[in-house]
């Protein structure tokens, strides 16, 4: 009797082992990378591997191929040098895209022509985009982004229905593709606070999603009160951006939690905003910190806390960009990638050992 009792409990941990691991396959895992691979052309920085990248990256994630309205494929710099992805590809991570159109209006264009030719638009850009997978094989996964569109975008009254339309095409046609949708934390907050244009239906759509990134870039101008805590503050008087008033509309719209990734910067941010991941990182920030005075930046103890936001209202996070996230250790922290393994601590509920110069103590 004990024995096939053994054998029943055994056998249900297996099923439900087997079943979280199908469950996390669909996503990009608990806590993955963006990977931007431009420190040493744009910046002069030290050149960093995709091999470098930390073990913990359990996917590592190119940005971004665009595909123009007639279906041709170029990648952030607008030209068809893949090279890094095809590194990526080889190096035996697990590798997702961001796939974009270059605007709003674009995304308008192929969206609303859904309702005017029977969606050959969607076959045709399907089609472009399995030619890019098969040139490019090891893709597990593709992140749409720019997908919701703008207040000065041409409005689509099916909106809800032609996206649902459009990705029901793509899961059929590349039923083993891993399909996610990033949408923007401030965007979201506006639509739910002042609504002025057609809300994406999340439970709509929801059944044709794997998994959605929620995106905290630009979700707050830096400012003198967010010095310290970062541009996304869980909680803040002086902000209507906030992670908690986030979380409360993503529950208001219906986003599952085991589908929801938040992405987090993993650089300071300037008041001066036409500095780029050059001018502002936190390498220089622990080096030279007089130039970095006015920056908002996290601290360990507010990034642990944003990983264990993450947990307790998600299913993992993201972060952009890892390579950018002091890999030569300059910050003498406890080990390299301080921002990243910080906020993995915090998901984790382990404490951070404080560095200093990071936190510019």
């Amino acid at each position: 009797m004990h024995y096939y009792h053994s054998l029943f409990v055994i056998n249900s941990i297996l099923i439900l082992a087997v079943g979280i691991q199908s469950q996390n396959s669909k996503g990009p895992g608990t806590s993955s990378c963006i990977f931007i691979g431009s420190r040493t052309v744009e910046c002069g920085l030290s050149e960093v591997l995709i091999t470098d990248t930390p073990e913990k990256c359990t996917t590592v994630i190119y940005f971004a191929v665009y595909m123009d309205l007639k279906y041709n494929a170029t990648n952030i710099n607008s030209n068809s040098d893949f090279t890094l992805l095809d590194n990526m590809l080889k190096s035996g991570k697990r590798v997702m895209i961001y796939y974009v159109h270059e605007t709003h209006e674009e995304w308008t264009v192929a969206l609303n022509c859904e309702s005017s030719n029977g969606g050959n638009n969607s076959f045709d850009e399907i089609k472009a985009l399995k030619g890019f997978l098969d040139e490019h094989s090891g893709i597990v996964g593709v992140i749409l982004s720019g997908f919701q569109y703008g207040c000065d975008s041409e409005k689509i009254s099916t909106f809800s229905e032609n996206s649902k339309k459009y990705l029901e095409l793509i899961k059929n046609a590349l039923p083993e593709l891993i399909i996610g949708l990033d949408l923007r934390g401030r965007f979201l907050i506006d639509q739910y606070i002042d609504p002025k244009i057609e809300k994406l239906n999340i439970s709509f759509i929801n059944s044709a999603m794997d998994f959605y990134v929620i995106s905290l870039e630009f979700f707050n101008d830096c400012t003198a009160n967010l010095r310290n805590i970062g541009s996304y503050p869980i909680n803040d008087p002086n902000t209507k951006y906030t992670l908690d008033k986030l979380n409360d509309v993503l529950q208001e719209a219906g986003f599952p939690k085991e589908k929801i990734y938040f992405k987090f910067g993993t650089s300071p941010t300037s008041i001066d905003q036409s500095l780029t991941n050059c001018d502002v990182n936190n390498e220089k920030m622990c080096v030279q910190p007089q130039i970095a005075c006015d920056w908002c930046s996290d601290t360990q103890l507010s990034y642990n806390e944003k990983g264990k936001f993450s947990a307790n209202n998600g299913a993992g996070f993201m972060v952009r960009y890892i390579d950018f996230d002091d890999p030569d250790n300059c910050c003498q922290c406890a080990t390299p990638y301080p921002a990243f393994n910080a906020i993995l601590d915090g998901f984790n509920k382990v404490e951070t050992k404080s560095c200093n110069l990071f936190n510019r103590l």
